[in-house]
């Protein structure tokens, strides 16, 4: 097939996007080696060379209700080259708004009526060349952000990731554009409009849909696999023999679901939902994989032998059942139970439910969002999911302890997938939790954990190892809160990426320090101090949260700079400050405390004096070295007693 301009290309054509295709995902790589590519188009014997620049596939459509006021067009959805078509849109857009008069002695008008918009008679109603449909969220968007329609209202709360990549990419041109001259933006509009060529191709009714929908250009972004699963389902519709009414509703079940689907991944433009891992965790659920969950890679191999040709060949996942064959009430029932698992992971991951954030801080996997949202899909009594998610988040904290575990977390996706069968009740779930909660507390495996902390190869580094010490400083910032009867947050989960942990006595302290650490160790040897240090450094009592970067701002300076500052701090950094001093006894008074607190969130944990001695200090030897000056004896270095990174 001859390649086309886009001044062809466009013609007498209307384009529009289904809404069942992912928003436009184009981000600055790909825009660079676009720009780039029509820079480097050369002037050949007075001409422009022909770029190649992919195939664009199209099926007939019928105008909506509104658009069928014009007449002489031919009306297309894309089924390929969404992407181009849509960044071309946008550099037209910009180089137009740039026209001055116009280019190659034609009007700005004239230009805008054939790349843009056509108007009607009473220029009160427009059809755009390129667009979505009047339904997708991003219509909006498009006509009044990127084509600059003020006629066209656009509601905020619709702003997504796809909304935000519109913007970035019209910004882009913006920046190269703006600054050009004319004649400059008028080789750049030839450029555009002349030298890059498509094949334009209609799809026909007999073609196979699959081959097509795979067919990318290979500076676009891959398809992913829940894109080449809608393609799949989309081609088989075509090849079940159904009657057409059948065919044509199921098609249209599938648009719909996928439509749905993507709005809720990209519903949060911040936090873009990837598509192949919200695919593998639904189909952990329908599925039961080797492992406690599919990854992206074998839910790919899966998903396309449950829609296979020959799917009864396959193994379902059952003990000794094979797959059933595709038909439309399973592609029907898969579709639905789809979209319907979409808001709900977009919930998870949006979730203003604090308990649900925690747990997520203590475990993001994939098996234990799947379990939440299954866990939230009982009608609960009032109350009764907070308990539940109370005791989820004991376990798991208590899970961070070494030799404290009660379970092991990949569980969970089989709870999840046992709750979404209704093999598992609301009740049962409860009493399950309860049971691991009442598993009896090791209190020697606590002390062993904490001590084996300062036993790596890479230095005693004591709590400071401890995975989840950012965490439980966060919990004991609530407490602290509690304790003195303050309402108002100083720090919250928000801030929990934003937030860092600091040494009070820092690391690599300096002379404004010297006082305090000596004194504690004036009776021992070299050797015996600088273990004897490093305990105490790393010790749970000597350790904090700073917010907004105060880590670095406050670094080795002095006990009393650091109280001035710690005084408006957080909670835990107030708790600190209220000392006139900082040394052993205040920093064993802190850990004391704080390790009361743990045990209100360990049920069944009970500390004695020792106990708390020995995993605040390392272990008896260090103890007493510290405390008495006697003979220091350094941590077991046999291999079995050495915890590797």
């Amino acid at each position: 097939m001859k390649a086309i301009s886009l001044s062809d290309l466009f013609g007498q054509k209307i384009y529009r996007i289904p809404d069942y295709q992912r928003g436009y995902a184009w981000e600055h790589k790909q825009l660079r080696e676009l720009w780039e590519d029509i820079l480097e188009i050369p002037e050949i014997n007075g001409g422009l060379r022909p770029h190649y620049t992919g195939t664009i596939y199209v099926e007939a459509a019928q105008p909506e209700e509104t658009e069928r006021w014009l007449t002489g067009f031919t009306f297309y959805n894309v089924v390929d080259g969404q992407q181009r078509l849509t960044t071309i849109s946008i550099l037209l857009q910009v180089l137009l708004k740039y026209a001055g008069e116009g280019y190659c002695n034609e009007t700005r008008e004239d230009l805008e009526k054939a790349y843009i918009f056509r108007s009607n008679r009473s220029g009160a109603s427009r059809i755009y060349r390129f667009c979505y449909f009047q339904s997708d969220k991003n219509y909006a968007y498009l006509l009044n952000k990127i084509f600059e329609h003020s006629g066209t209202v656009f509601d905020e709360s619709q702003f997504n990731l796809y909304s935000k990549n519109l913007s970035q990419a019209k910004d882009f041109f913006e920046q190269r554009i703006k600054p050009l001259s004319n004649q400059d933006r008028e080789i750049i509009f030839l450029k555009v409009t002349t030298a890059l060529k498509f094949d334009f191709r209609e799809i026909e009714q007999d073609l196979d849909v699959q081959a097509v929908f795979e067919t990318m250009n290979n500076r676009g972004k891959p398809l992913s696999t829940l894109e080449k699963l809608k393609n799949r389902l989309m081609h088989l519709t075509e090849k079940l023999g159904l009657v057409d009414e059948d065919r044509k509703s199921l098609r249209n079940d599938v648009n719909r679901s996928w439509g749905i689907i993507y709005n809720w991944l990209a519903k949060n433009p911040e936090q873009i939902l990837d598509e192949d891992i919200f695919l593998s965790a639904h189909l952990s659920l329908i599925r039961t994989p080797k492992d406690a969950v599919f990854s992206e890679k074998l839910a790919e191999e899966k998903v396309f032998e449950i829609f296979s040709n020959r799917a009864e060949q396959y193994d379902s996942g059952e003990e000794n059942t094979k797959e059933s064959p595709v038909s439309y009430e399973k592609i029907q029932d898969y579709i639905l139970k789809l979209s319907a698992f979409a808001p709900k992971w977009y919930e998870i991951h949006n979730s203003r439910h604090p308990m649900i954030n925690k747990v997520l801080l203590l475990n993001g996997g994939k098996e234990m969002k799947i379990f939440l949202t299954q866990l939230k899909s009982f009608e609960w009594e009032p109350g009764n999911l907070d308990l539940a998610l109370d005791r989820l988040e004991r376990i798991i904290f208590r899970n961070r302890i070494q030799g404290l575990g009660v379970i092991d977390e990949r569980s969970f996706a089989t709870w999840a997938r046992d709750i979404y069968n209704d093999n598992l009740s609301a009740e049962l779930v409860m009493a399950r939790l309860n049971e691991h909660l009442d598993i009896p507390v090791l209190t020697a495996n606590m002390v062993n954990y904490f001590n084996g902390l300062y036993g790596y190869e890479r230095g005693p580094k004591g709590f400071h190892r401890w995975g989840a010490l950012k965490y439980f400083l966060f919990e004991y910032e609530e407490h602290l809160k509690y304790h003195y009867k303050e309402t108002n947050d100083k720090v919250n989960l928000s801030d929990f990426d934003s937030t860092t942990i600091e040494h009070i006595i820092p690391q690599e302290y300096e002379a404004n320090w010297q006082q305090q650490v000596s004194s504690v160790f004036e009776n021992l040897t070299e050797e015996h101090a600088y273990h004897g240090t490093k305990v105490l450094l790393h010790t749970l009592g000597n350790l904090t949260i700073l917010k907004n970067g105060k880590n670095s701002s406050l670094g080795n300076r002095s006990w009393s700079d650091k109280r001035e500052r710690f005084q408006t701090g957080s909670y835990n950094e107030i708790d600190v400050a209220i000392n006139e001093g900082w040394d052993r006894e205040t920093i064993s008074k802190r850990g004391k405390d704080m390790l009361t607190f743990m045990t209100t969130k360990i049920k069944g944990l009970i500390l004695q004096s020792s106990d708390i001695e020995n995993i605040l200090f390392s272990n008896p030897s260090i103890c007493s070295a510290i405390r008495d000056g006697k003979k220091y004896e350094p941590p077991d270095r046999r291999e079995n007693a050495i915890i590797q990174d």
